[in-house]
Order: structure tokens, then C-alpha cells, then sequence
């Protein structure tokens, strides 16, 4: 059984290992198309929140994007 997203907002996160923000950005929107559970479905969305960590001897690079979003 697929879920389907309702017209309620809800929380979707994109995640980049590579410090790539579109590549994230594109992730959380995706996540939130996903969600609805219909192919064709068109989805209005705002950036919440970005964070990420870089450095260390790992060469750790990380971004993360969170959206809220809704079916338009």
C-alpha cells in the first residue's frame, strides 16, 4: 500500500555527501513526489532548513536540505 501525502505540510530531506546543494535539494523533492503515491502529481515546496559538515581527516563534505511541503 503506497502512503499518499495529504494537503497537510509535512517534512521531506535531501542529503548530498558530495556538498552538492541542487543534488540534495533535488532529493528532498523528490522524497516529497515519492510520498504522494501519484505519478502526476504537482507539489508546492519551501527550503526549511540547510546544514551540513565539512572537514576533518575523512574529507567529510555533507549537505542536508529539508522542505516542507504540499500537493499544489
Amino acid at each position: 500500500m503506497k502512503r499518499k501525502m495529504s494537503l497537510n505540510q509535512k517534512h521531506f530531506k535531501g542529503t548530498s555527501e558530495e556538498g552538492n546543494f541542487q543534488a540534495a535539494l533535488d532529493e528532498a523533492i523528490n522524497n516529497a513526489v515519492l510520498s504522494s503515491g501519484i505519478s502526476d502529481v504537482r507539489i508546492q515546496w519551501k527550503i526549511i532548513e540547510t546544514s551540513g559538515i565539512r572537514g576533518g581527516i575523512a574529507g567529510e563534505n555533507t549537505i542536508n536540505v529539508t522542505i516542507e511541503a504540499h500537493q499544489a
